[in-house]
């Protein structure tokens, strides 16, 4: 379970730096609302919900990926405990089964990014 949500809380620093980085107007948060919508079968206001949770914790996501200081064990268990706050929000607005197919979702999207040598995580630490 916890390489689960390390997966997905790395997916989601992925997705969040990205679409913080797209605001000015490239798109790529409109793209992945497309995709929230289309593959997870997400109504608009749940996939514009998902982005402003994935929104809210990604610096702090991104910090704890970024700290070189800190070791994989610790950065896993600071990821988890956010994870568990992410959790608590999205069930506001998503079922349970809707967060384990997003989970789902987005490990292949980090193993694509992986597969392509483009990923976080990528085995450098």
């Amino acid at each position: 379970m916890k390489k689960i949500l390390f997966c997905l809380a790395i997916a989601l620093t992925v997705l969040s730096v990205h679409s913080y980085a797209q605001q000015g107007g490239g798109g790529g948060g409109a793209r992945m609302k497309q995709m929230l919508i289309d593959s997870l079968q997400f109504t608009d206001v749940q996939a514009d919900s998902v982005m402003a949770v994935t929104r809210e914790f990604g610096p702090q996501r991104r910090d704890i990926m970024m700290d070189q200081s800190m070791s994989q064990d610790d950065k896993t268990a600071k990821m988890a405990a956010i994870n568990e706050q992410m959790k608590v929000k999205l069930k506001a607005f998503l079922s349970d089964d809707q967060i384990a197919k997003y989970e789902a979702f987005y490990q292949r999207m980090r193993a694509n990014m992986r597969n392509r040598g483009g990923g976080a995580g990528g085995g450098n630490q």
